[in-house]
C-alpha cells in the first residue's frame, strides 16, 4: 500500500485554507521547554534540530513503548534484528548500526533521566509517567559525547512535587491485551517529596503458530516500576534519588520464512520461484526442504517457543547545588541489564537450527557539571566517567541436522573518561556564538572463546577461536555555532559539529579452524567512526504565534563509518566512508480554536562507499545505508470541541516511509517498498478533567509492512522477515488525581 493521496491532499488543502482564514479563534502555541543543552530553554531558542513530545502528547498519541516515538519524528527509524522487544537498532538521519551483539552500542544514544543507556537490550522499554521526550538530531559531541554521531533520544520522567498528584489508567484491547499504569506522589514532610510509578502490559501472541510449538508468538508480559525521592536539605541543595526496574517475559522471534536464492553466487539475493527445486529438497523450498506458502504475515510454523527475558534494574543519585553565580550538578548512576533469548532460527516446524543468546551487562556512570551565566554569557564545564562490563555468550545448535556448530562466551570491559565545556556568548541583541570541546579517553578489552561441541575436532583441541586483546583511543569532539535572531520569534542558525562512536570488537561466531569459515584476527577489532556535520536551520513562529515552522538542512562527512554485514556464520562490523545529505521540516499549527495539526517530513540521501561483495572477488560498490528512506512523512490532525459536561477530541495520525533497505548489500529481498500506517483515536474528557475514556484503532487499514529482514540465503536458502503489528483496537480509561 502507498500513502493514500486523497487523504493527504485533503489534509493539506484543509490546512492551507485554515491558515489563510481568520485567526480570531486561534490559540497561541504553548512554549515547549527542553534541556538539549543541559539547561532549560525554549525549543525555539535552541540551535539544534529537536523534536519534543510532552507527557500529554505522548498520552494522546497512544505511545506505550520507547520506539513508538519514531512514528512522529522526522528522520528517525529503527529495526529489530532479533525480533520485537529485543535489541533494537535506532537510525537517525541514516546513522545507525544494524548489529545485534550485546557487546555493541548504537550511534544514536538513549538517555533516561540524564543517564546513558548503553545496552541494546535496554533501548526498548515501556513508557509511563513521562514529562517529555526529546530527540536531538546530529552529533552531540560536546555535552553528551558518548556514541552520539547520529544524535540522541532523551526520556524524562515526571518528578516528585509538593502537591499530591497521580493518575490511574487501564486499557483493554485486542489479543487479550490488559494494560494498567499509574503514579502517586506528593509531600512526605518538610523538604521531602516522593513519587511512585508503575506499569504493566500483557497481551497474547498476535502471530498464529501452525507448528508444534506450544505458544502463539509475539506476546508480552511487561512490568516496570520507578520510585523517586526528592530532598531539599537547604535552600541551595536539591537531591533526587531514583530507583527503578523492569522485566519483560515474552515469546518472540516470530519471523516470516521467505525461501530465497542467489543466481550469481552471492551478488544478489532473490525470492525463490515456487517451481524451482534449486537445493534438491523440494520445489520452492529452502536448503532444509521447507517453504512457508500461506501468504499470511501474521502466521507461521514454529517448533521452538522463542523465550525472551529482559530484566533491568538501576538507581541514580542527582545532586544539585545552586550558588549565587554557579551551579554544581552531580549524577551518579548504576544500571544492570540481563537478557536471555531463545530463537527458532530456521523458522520452520522442524528442529534444524536453534540459536540462544545470553548477556549480563553492568554499567556505572558519573557526571559532574559546573555551569553559570552572566548578562552576555552561559557557560558549562564537566567531567564524565563510564565503566561497563558485558558477560555475553551464544550457542548455535544445529543438532536437528546432526551437530552443534559452536558455543561462544566472552567478557568485554570498557572504561572511558571525558572532559568537556561549552560557552554561549551574546555578540549583540541579535547575534550569539556557541563553542564547545570534549576530550575523551577510552580503553576496551575483549576476552573471547569459541568451541566446537560436536566432536568434529579432538576434545583437547576443539577451540575455534581464543582471543584476549585491548584497544584504546582518545579523541577531541566539539561544535561551533552561530545564531541570528532577526525577530523575537525567529532563530536562524548554522553549525559545524564533530561526533565519534567508540571502537569495538566483533563477537559473532569467530572461527579460524577452517570448519565454518576463516576469521582473520585483524578483523576482530574495528576502529572508531568520526562524523563531521555541517548544518543550517531556522525556527519561527507564524500567524501571530498560532503556527510554528522549524526546518534544517545538513551535510555529513562520515569517516570510518561502522558498517555491518552478515558474512557466512558471522556478524561483521567494518570501517568505510560515507556521506549523508538531507533536510527535515516540522510544522505545527492551531489555526482555529480546538484544531491542532502537526506535519513532519524528512528528505535523505545516505550512501556508504566501497561495500565489498559477500564473496572473495574483492569487488566493492557504493550502497544505500540501512534503514535510511529517501523520504518520510508524518502527521497528526486533532480536533477538540465542547459537549455537555465535558469535551470530545477526535484524532488521526499517520506515518509514511519511502523505500528502505535492511541490509548494506541492498539485496532486492532486503528492500521494503514505501508504506503508510494510520491510527485513529476518539476521547471524551470530563468537565473537570478528572477522568477520560478513549477508543483507538492502530494500523487502521491493516497495512502489511516489514520492519526488518535478515538474509541468510548463502547459508540456508531463506530470508528472515519481521512484520509490523496488525490492526489493533481497544479502549482506555484514565483517572487523574489533581
Amino acid at each position: 500500500m502507498i500513502l493514500r493521496p486523497y487523504r493527504l491532499t485533503a489534509a493539506i488543502v484543509s490546512l492551507t485554507a485554515l491558515c489563510a482564514g481568520p485567526l480570531a479563534q486561534a490559540q497561541v502555541l504553548e512554549e515547549v521547554v527542553v534541556t538539549a543543552q543541559k539547561r532549560e530553554q525554549s525549543l525555539q531558542d535552541v540551535g539544534v534540530s529537536v523534536t519534543a513530545f510532552s507527557g500529554e502528547q505522548i498520552k494522546d498519541l497512544g505511545f506505550t513503548n520507547s520506539v513508538d516515538v519514531i512514528a512522529q519524528t522526522p528522520g528517525l527509524s529503527y529495526g529489530t534484528p532479533t525480533a520485537e522487544g529485543n535489541n533494537a537498532s535506532l537510525t537517525l538521519r541514516g546513522v545507525g548500526l544494524a548489529d545485534f551483539n550485546d557487546n555493541n552500542e548504537g550511534p544514536v544514544a538513549v538517555y533516561v533521566d540524564e543517564v546513558y543507556v548503553s545496552a541494546l537490550s535496554g533501548v526498548t522499554f515501556q513508557l509511563f509517567d513521562l514529562e517529555r521526550v526529546e530527540v536531538l538530531r546530529g552529533p552531540q559531541g560536546t555535552l553528551y559525547g558518548r556514541n552520539t554521531t547520529g544524535g540522541l533520544v532523551h526520556f524524562v520522567s515526571v518528578k516528585p512535587s509538593e502537591e499530591t498528584q497521580g493518575y490511574f489508567e487501564v486499557t483493554v484491547a485486542e489479543n487479550s491485551q490488559f494494560k494498567v499504569e499509574g503514579a502517586l506522589g506528593g509531600s512526605l514532610g518538610d523538604a521531602v517529596q516522593a513519587r511512585l510509578s508503575y506499569a504493566h502490559n500483557e497481551y497474547d501472541g498476535y502471530v498464529d503458530n501452525r507448528g508444534p510449538g506450544t505458544e502463539d508468538p509475539n506476546d508480552a508480559d511487561n512490568n516496570a516500576a520507578r520510585l523517586q525521592l526528592a530532598f531539599q536539605p537547604t535552600d541551595a541543595i536539591d537531591v533526587l534519588f531514583n530507583v527503578h526496574g523492569s522485566k519483560n517475559n515474552a515469546n518472540m522471534g516470530a519471523w516470516q520464512h521467505e525461501a530465497t536464492y542467489s543466481p550469481d553466487g552471492g551478488v544478489t539475493s532473490l525470492p525463490l520461484p515456487a517451481d524451482l527445486n534449486l537445493y534438491g529438497s523440494c520445489p520452492g523450498c529452502d536448503a532444509f526442504g521447507y517453504r512457508d506458502d500461506d501468504d499470511d504475515p501474521w502466521a507461521g510454523a514454529y517448533d521452538r517457543d522463542g523465550d525472551l527475558d529482559i530484566e533491568n534494574k538501576g538507581a541514580s543519585l542527582n545532586f544539585q547545588w545552586a550558588g549565587d553565580s554557579v551551579t554544581l550538578t552531580s549524577i551518579t548512576a548504576f544500571e544492570n541489564f540481563e537478557r536471555l533469548y531463545e530463537e527458532d532460527t530456521d523458522i520452520s516446524p522442524f528442529k534444524i537450527v536453534h540459536n540462544t543468546y545470553t548477556a549480563d551487562i553492568d554499567q556505572f556512570t558519573q557526571e559532574i557539571r559546573l555551569s553559570g551565566e552572566t548578562d552576555a554569557m552561559h557557560w558549562l564545564a564537566g567531567f564524565y566517567y563510564y565503566d561497563q562490563e558485558t558477560d555475553g555468550g551464544f550457542q548455535i545448535d544445529a543438532s536437528g541436522i546432526g551437530f552443534i556448530i559452536g558455543d561462544a562466551n566472552y567478557k568485554q570491559e570498557t572504561s572511558s573518561w571525558s572532559l568537556f565545556g561549552q560557552i554561549e556568548y551574546d555578540l549583540s541583541d541579535r547575534w550569539s556564538v556557541i563553542g564547545g570541546l570534549r576530550y575523551t579517553d577510552e580503553e576496551r578489552e575483549l576476552d573471547y572463546l569459541s568451541q566446537e561441541l560436536n566432536g568434529l575436532l579432538p576434545p583437547d583441541a576443539n577451540v575455534m577461536f581464543d582471543y584476549d586483546e585491548k584497544i584504546s583511543h582518545d579523541n577531541v569532539t566539539g561544535k561551533l555555532e552561530l545564531d541570528f535572531r532577526p525577530t523575537d520569534s525567529t532563530l536562524i542558525y548554522g553549525s559545524v559539529s564533530l561526533g565519534t562512536k567508540s571502537a569495538g570488537f566483533n563477537t559473532g561466531l569467530l572461527d579460524e579452524t577452517g570448519l565454518f569459515g576463516l576469521t582473520v584476527r585483524g578483523d576482530v577489532p574495528y576502529g572508531e567512526e568520526e562524523l563531521t556535520s555541517y548544518e543550517v536551520g531556522f525556527k519561527t513562529d507564524l500567524f501571530g504565534g498560532t503556527s510554528r515552522l522549524n526546518a534544517s538542512a545538513f551535510y555529513y562527512d562520515y569517516s570510518d563509518y561502522q558498517a555491518f554485514a552478515f558474512v557466512n556464520l558471522n556478524q561483521v562490523i567494518f570501517n568505510t566512508d560515507a556521506t549523508v545529505t538531507g533536510m527535515e521540516l516540522e510544522f505545527v499549527t492551531n489555526p482555529i480554536e480546538g484544531l491542532d495539526i502537526l506535519l513532519g517530513a524528512s528528505l535523505l540521501d545516505a550512501e556508504a562507499e566501497d561495500i565489498p561483495l559477500n564473496d572473495a572477488s574483492g569487488i566493492t560498490r557504493d550502497r544505500t545505508m540501512t534503514l535510511a528512506p529517501d523520504f518520510s512523512l508524518n502527521g497528526v490532525v486533532r480536533y477538540e470541541w465542547g459537549v455537555s459536561a465535558g469535551r470530545v477530541a477526535a484524532q488521526v495520525d499517520f506515518n509514511y516511509q519511502d523505500e528502505t533497505f535492511f541490509d548494506i548489500q541492498n539485496h532486492p529481498i532486503s528492500r521494503e517498498d514505501g508504506y503508510d500506517v494510520w491510527n485513529a483515536r476518539l476521547t471524551y474528557y470530563s468537565q473537570d478533567d478528572t477522568w477520560s475514556v478513549s477508543a483507538f484503532v492502530n494500523n487502521l487499514f491493516e497495512e502489511e509492512y516489514r520492519v526488518y529482514s535478515f538474509d541468510v540465503t548463502n547459508l540456508f536458502g531463506f530470508n528472515q522477515v519481521a512484520y509490523g503489528r496488525p490492526r489493533w483496537a481497544g479502549v482506555s480509561f484514565r483517572y487523574n488525581l489533581n
